[in-house]
């Protein structure tokens, strides 16, 4: 929905990402990524469609460049694109709700592809998205624990408090 009067076509998009460097609000190199991946995808709009970004189904719209763009752009760049265009249409989104208001998503974090080992022989499938990892060391660790349904409430009772003895809880 367009309130008081700003347009959220597809121009108004790259005028946005444009203020956004000038000001300073959104890294340079940022906005000259996104404004790339921008073209490239948004271009396969029809001009009814570009006029407001807020009415298309922009995982659709991706979904048609990706299969335009088979064979022609790697998977991987691909996927960066994506980010990137789905980056631009929140942020320019999020902007025109209240510009006076507005302040850009503090994206901190680097882009780390999900890793899955498949079968015994333990073979690295190709990631279907990419996660957010925070910048610099960090640990997580899923534990999962099962447990027979014969196992004794004291048996149960053991496994816990050995648990808790060899990790380290804080």
């Amino acid at each position: 929905m367009q309130e008081r009067g700003v347009k959220l076509s597809r121009d108004s998009l790259f005028k946005f990402l444009d203020f956004a460097a000038k000001r300073g609000l959104i890294n340079k190199k940022t906005v000259e990524n996104r404004r790339r991946a921008c073209k490239a995808i948004l271009d396969i709009l029809e001009d009814v469609e570009a006029s407001d970004l807020s009415k298309i189904d922009l995982g659709d719209v991706i979904l048609r460049h990706r299969t335009l763009a088979t064979g022609s752009i790697p998977p991987s760049s691909l996927r960066g694109y994506e980010s990137h265009v789905r980056g631009a249409v929140r942020d320019f989104l999020e902007y025109s709700k209240n510009p006076t208001a507005w302040k850009p998503s503090q994206q901190r974090t680097r882009r780390v592809p999900k890793v899955k080992l498949t079968g015994a022989t333990g073979k690295l499938e190709e990631p279907e998205e990419d996660i957010r990892m925070p910048r610099g060391p960090s640990v997580h660790v899923d534990l999962q624990i099962h447990i027979s349904p014969e196992a004794t409430p004291e048996q149960i009772d053991q496994i816990f408090d050995s648990i808790s003895r060899h990790l380290p809880w804080k």
